[in-house]
């Protein structure tokens, strides 16, 4: 089985060399809020750019400011050091007002062959609904001009069944978590999670399928019920910070992050209309910290909470990342009254700080533990 685990990760570690050597035209993203499934149907492969092989952001710095979410400085410091030149261009999300300046800075720096800027409204509301699915309406028409190519119904119905495979078979992984029945590591699941996004679409989903017959027919329940502990908040790569949490014998089992449930949850619906039900799904994940209706996110979470049987909470917060900073008072003060205890942790792309952190991780589990 580590095998089959290692397989899977290896999607994303070896991603860029491997869609250097496909020759299909691939679509950067950088938000969940991306219809992948659009660009598939373009005939594209969409990949999610994270950031994580810029060593020195100081060029975007200068660009954006040092006082920016590191994510993003990340993702700029790979475009101007020619990581994505292999490109056919990239797509970009109104998500937060930072992005907005790395749409722009981005296209005037690093100008690539293509890029689209995708409005998504704050509020939720039936006017809201429907601008945007005239966003997603406006995306298959730059695309088509932009490219000569047809976006077909035919080949959206495609998009979708293959992407609600991925949700389906991600969905089938994270239950066995709910069970406490499969021998991941937290590390192991966020990797998986990641590979999800690496663009090799259709091998993960057979080396998933895969590792999940294997895990199933080898399910076994532990004795003992561990400390479970939920992670959630701004955007969340951090292998070492989970490693963190269970060296105290306390178990990741659910992330409330894009790289967790966020990206997967729920599907596309199969018999509508393929545009509209493709915006649909996109405009009610409504779990951004940037959508207006916070209790629609604190709702949200403490289903996880107590479908997962979550005994404490992480909340990882990037420095600088505004809107995850504001949310965290009010899910404190709501997951307080729930009596779930809760750590906010905040950091950097580049974890400078983790020591510090696995101190208070571990002061934190350690003091309800034992």
């Amino acid at each position: 089985m580590k095998e089959m685990v290692e397989r899977i990760v290896e999607l994303n570690v070896s991603r860029l060399d491997a869609l250097k050597a496909l020759d299909k035209p691939k679509i950067g993203w950088t938000s969940i809020y991306t219809p992948e499934e659009i660009l598939y149907a373009a005939g594209f492969i969409p990949f999610r750019i994270m950031g994580n092989t810029a060593s020195n952001t100081s060029e975007a710095g200068a660009l954006l400011g040092n006082n920016y979410c590191s994510y993003l400085l990340n993702c700029l410091g790979e475009g101007m050091n020619g990581v994505y030149e292999f490109t056919d261009g990239i797509v970009f999300v109104d998500e937060c007002d930072w992005r907005k300046r790395l749409h722009e800075t981005w296209t005037h720096q690093i100008q690539p062959k293509y890029s689209f800027f995708l409005e998504l409204p704050k509020a939720l509301n039936p006017v809201s609904r429907d601008y945007f699915r005239m966003q997603i309406r406006r995306m298959v028409e730059s695309l088509e001009q932009h490219f000569g190519c047809r976006i077909t119904e035919e080949s959206l119905r495609e998009a979708i069944r293959l992407f609600n495979e991925t949700r389906r078979l991600l969905q089938r992984m994270h239950d066995l978590r709910k069970q406490d029945v499969t021998s991941l590591t937290g590390s192991e699941l966020l990797n998986i999670m990641k590979s999800s996004t690496a663009g090799m679409r259709q091998q993960y989903n057979q080396e998933l399928s895969l590792l999940l017959s294997a895990m199933e027919a080898q399910r076994e329940t532990k004795k003992t019920k561990p400390h479970k502990v939920l992670i959630c908040g701004s955007y969340f790569d951090h292998d070492n910070i989970v490693d963190a949490i269970e060296q105290t014998g306390a178990k990741v089992v659910c992330m409330d992050i894009t790289n967790g449930v966020k990206y997967f949850e729920g599907e596309v619906d199969e018999h509508r209309d393929p545009v509209e039900a493709i915006a649909d799904y996109y405009f009610d994940k409504a779990t951004c910290a940037r959508m207006f209706e916070s209790d629609i996110r604190l709702n949200h979470l403490i289903k996880l909470i107590d479908e997962y049987d979550i005994d404490s909470v992480i909340y990882f917060s990037l420095k600088f990342c505004d809107i995850y900073s504001m949310d965290y008072p009010y899910i404190q003060s709501k997951l307080s009254e729930k009596g779930t205890p809760v750590l906010l942790v905040e950091g950097e792309c580049s974890m400078t700080n983790i020591e510090s952190i696995r101190t208070r991780i571990h002061t934190f589990l350690e003091t309800m533990m034992y």
